[in-house]
């Protein structure tokens, strides 16, 4: 049906373009209840949507497994999150978002206690400061094969790196880079991190395309990175730094 192909993928880049969907969705849930449940795969919220209408969106749309929470929301105390309970209940296979939203800065919090992150298999974490503190129990995530986050060769531990690709389920490493390339393949290959797992590209996704949109080309441009390291007989010598 039309409507299928029209509701499939969708991307809300404020507040407004938010709240009109929801009536859009709450006409169609009139005719038939599960039509967002049923309907929604993928969802990018950005920009100044409220957590409160994300939250709202998210309980509709249950059905979601592919979701990119870009916001910054005005309306969070940290006290109380509606944002926790629809998230959950999502069987979420990609997910891209600032953990911010689910916790206040600490390293202490393990994400392998949010329920929302046990189907995962690809993530992206947009806060810069994760790695360098705590991997925020990354490492237990056991269905994830798929990780992005950023690097700073200044405030990253390696250890942390090297606890992270421990685990053989792990299939990529993506690192978002701010600073010389140069630079960050020597702290890699000084503290023994020259893994063929690690890609290396630049540091702000510009588009919802560019992480769950049509053929997701953040985890497809790693994926053949990695294969062609996998074949060639250059081995780990070449970094591909770029806008996958």
């Amino acid at each position: 049906r039309i409507e299928t192909l029209l509701y499939g993928k969708i991307v809300l880049s404020g507040e407004s373009s938010a709240m009109s969907f929801l009536s859009s969705l709450r006409i169609r849930c009139q005719r038939c209840s599960d039509f967002p449940r049923r309907v929604v795969k993928s969802l990018c919220i950005e920009g100044d949507v409220l957590l409160s209408t994300a939250a709202e969106i998210l309980s509709l749309c249950s059905g979601t497994t592919n979701l990119a929470l870009w916001i910054a929301p005005s309306d969070f105390n940290g006290m109380t999150n509606p944002l926790l309970q629809p998230l959950n209940n999502l069987p979420l296979m990609s997910l891209s978002l600032s953990i911010s939203l689910i916790f206040r800065h600490t390293e202490f919090v393990s994400l392998s206690a949010f329920k929302a992150f046990s189907t995962v298999t690809h993530l992206e974490i947009l806060n810069g400061w994760v790695l360098w503190n705590s991997t925020i129990g990354l490492e237990y995530l056991d269905g994830l094969t798929h990780l992005c986050l950023h690097i700073h060769t200044r405030r990253t531990k390696p250890e942390l790196i090297a606890s992270l690709l421990a685990p053989s389920h792990l299939q990529i490493l993506v690192f978002r880079v701010s600073e010389d390339i140069n630079a960050v393949q020597t702290f890699l290959e000084f503290h023994s991190l020259s893994d063929s797992r690690i890609v290396l590209v630049s540091q702000v996704p510009t588009a919802w395309g560019e992480f769950g949109g049509g053929d997701m080309s953040l985890w497809k441009g790693a994926d053949q990175v990695v294969d062609w390291r996998r074949t060639s007989t250059q081995g780990m010598s070449l970094y591909l730094a770029g806008t996958l």
